[in-house]
């Protein structure tokens, strides 16, 4: 039995033997033929592709340029900072990036090392940018930190643009808005704004329908205007604005070249400033922390926000030439005389108001432009004998400039400074009629008596601020107001600091010596040169009233002359050379 067994099991032995050795050639020849499967890939490499730009590139495509070429390594693709996955993404040689020949201690010359215990942040995502309140913020981090090999290379404009695209990563872009010095601070880094709807269209509706008034005016006036000079009194009874002038005054003296429209175009921009500052006080706030912030707000989110304030900043700067154009052209006709003196002085005094009213709505801006102004425009009252460290501290509230002076700034340019402009503008106009109108000579030594009523001048000054108006318009759609970057200290250092246009020449001659003599004792003298001018030279005579030039009061003319072509060389100087 047992010898029947043995030849049987070793059959079995030898098919078992033949099966094995077929099966471990099969499979041989099937490793041999068939590639070995790879793990299926967890990363889009499509992630590291540049990104698509229009053309011309917008900021927004600038910065998604710059962050792909520069940020992303270390940033991301996504903001989300330089996570053990992100760096699986890299090759295999590049994922250390801690490994010397990576970013190591002893990188090359070109690279850079990150702190292993201070990783690359993520810059996306909820709270990921919670320390910057505004897009300035964010952007003068990015401009002195960035990038972290080479900190401060970096232009400002690259430094706007990846500023856009990290608030894009974040979703809070602005809409329709190009970030800026000029509106960075109003742009809020955790919310999304858009820019109001433009204000264009409005304003040249608004110009179309002005300027059609303007031409009817013109039409309805025509017959009278190529007719005779003297105009019958209307049927029309006065109202409150024909009695502010008198019934009617001399046809002659009433020309545009000889007023020069001065008078009225003072009170049209007087009453625009005082329009549009109104509605700037919904929004602006009068504290260092949000003053340039709120302006930038202004100017930047509120509908027509920028037209107003453009509109009143523009205002302010004619109202300026304006009144001095007024000021000049009474002296050059001698229209001082008795008994109109005292009225001079209070246009003097007007002037004086204006500028100082300037003054301080240029400080309540709040921002680099403004250092001048605060530093040395305000310590030039500490060199003033006996007086000059108490008036210093009265005016800005303290020792040194600080929320108190904004505070005081503010509180002068609302309340004081213009309640007396207004009084005095009040009792300007009270006084052209108590002193008998305009200045022109005797009736018996006129070479014309025409005249015209109280209706067809009221008429004259409204096409005048009609057509003020258009120019304003234009120009406040066309030249925006300065503004800067919010005041970050009040600092003395005033080397690329200027003064307001209008104090240009005083600082200019600060250049030139003593700030007490040049900066202070000069520009009181001017005042009170012009001043005096009624009362200790020469007026003109009576019958030489009433024109340009008149031969009694040379002197005076000649002084006025001198004193503002001085002023104008300064400004010029000044404007060239700082």
């Amino acid at each position: 039995m047992i010898k029947r067994l043995v030849p049987l099991f070793f059959i079995i032995l030898a098919l078992g033997m033949l099966l094995f050795a077929s099966s471990e050639a099969a499979a041989s020849a099937s490793l041999q033929g068939t590639p070995t499967p790879l793990p299926t890939p967890t990363f889009d490499i499509a992630r590291l592709d540049r990104p698509e730009t229009s053309d011309p590139p917008t900021q927004l495509d600038q910065g998604a340029l710059y962050y792909w070429g520069v940020c992303l390594a270390c940033h991301g693709d996504r903001g989300q900072g330089l996570t053990d996955q992100w760096r699986d993404a890299y090759g295999e040689q590049d994922r250390n990036c801690w490994q010397s020949g990576c970013h190591g201690t002893d990188h090359p010359d070109w690279g850079f090392y990150i702190p292993k215990t201070n990783l690359a942040p993520p810059i996306a995502g909820a709270g990921t940018l919670a320390r910057y309140t505004n897009a300035f913020e964010l952007h003068a981090y990015i401009l002195e930190t960035m990038p972290w090999w080479k900190p401060g290379s970096m232009t400002t404009q690259e430094a706007w643009a990846v500023t856009t695209y990290l608030l894009k990563l974040n979703n809070t872009q602005p809409m329709g808005i190009v970030l800026s010095l000029s509106n960075g601070s109003a742009i809020p880094v955790h919310r999304s704004v858009s820019a109001p709807p433009g204000e264009k269209p409005g304003a040249l509706l608004l110009v179309i329908v002005m300027a059609l008034a303007a031409v009817g005016m013109v039409l309805q006036a025509a017959p009278k205007w190529m007719g005779s000079r003297s105009f019958p009194a209307t049927a029309t009874r006065p109202n409150f604005v024909h009695h502010l002038h008198p019934p009617s005054i001399p046809a002659v003296q009433a020309r545009f070249r000889y007023t020069l429209g001065a008078g009225g175009l003072a009170v049209f921009l007087s009453l625009v400033l005082l329009v549009t500052g109104l509605l700037e006080m919904y929004f602006y706030i009068p504290s260092p922390e949000q003053a340039a912030i709120s302006v930038e707000t202004i100017t930047t989110l509120v509908p027509f926000g920028n037209l107003v304030r453009n509109l009143h900043f523009w205002s302010a700067q004619g109202l300026v030439i304006v009144m001095v154009a007024h000021l000049l052209r009474v002296i050059l006709t001698g229209a001082y005389a008795p008994p109109r003196r005292f009225n001079y002085l209070i246009g003097l005094g007007l002037l004086v108001l204006i500028l100082l009213l300037n003054f301080t709505g240029y400080v309540l801006r709040w921002d680099e432009g403004i250092r001048w102004a605060l530093v040395v425009g305000t310590n030039l009252l500490k060199t003033i004998p006996l007086i000059g460290e108490g008036f210093y501290e009265f005016l800005i509230g303290g020792s040194e400039p600080g929320s108190a002076t904004l505070t005081r700034f503010y509180a002068w340019h609302i309340f004081g400074l213009t309640s007396a402009a207004a009084i005095l503008i009040g009792w300007h106009i009270f006084r052209v009629r108590r002193d008998g109108g305009i200045a022109v000579p005797p009736p018996a030594q006129r070479a014309d008596n025409g005249r015209i009523t109280r209706f067809e001048l009221l008429r004259r000054e409204v096409l005048a601020m009609v057509i003020a108006g258009l120019l304003l318009l234009f120009i406040g759609l066309l030249l925006p107001a300065p503004i800067a970057q919010p005041l970050s200290s009040t600092s003395t250092d005033i080397s690329e600091s200027r003064a307001p246009w209008f104090f240009l020449w005083v600082q200019e001659l600060l250049k030139y010596g003593d700030p007490f003599l040049l900066g202070v004792l000069i520009p009181l003298l001017v005042v009170l040169l012009l001043g005096l001018l009624p009362y200790r030279l020469p007026h003109a005579k009576r019958e030489n009233l009433g024109s340009w030039f008149p031969r009694g009061n040379r002197i005076a003319q000649v002084l006025a002359v001198i004193i503002v072509l001085g002023i104008i060389i300064l400004t010029i100087i000044a404007s060239v050379t700082s």
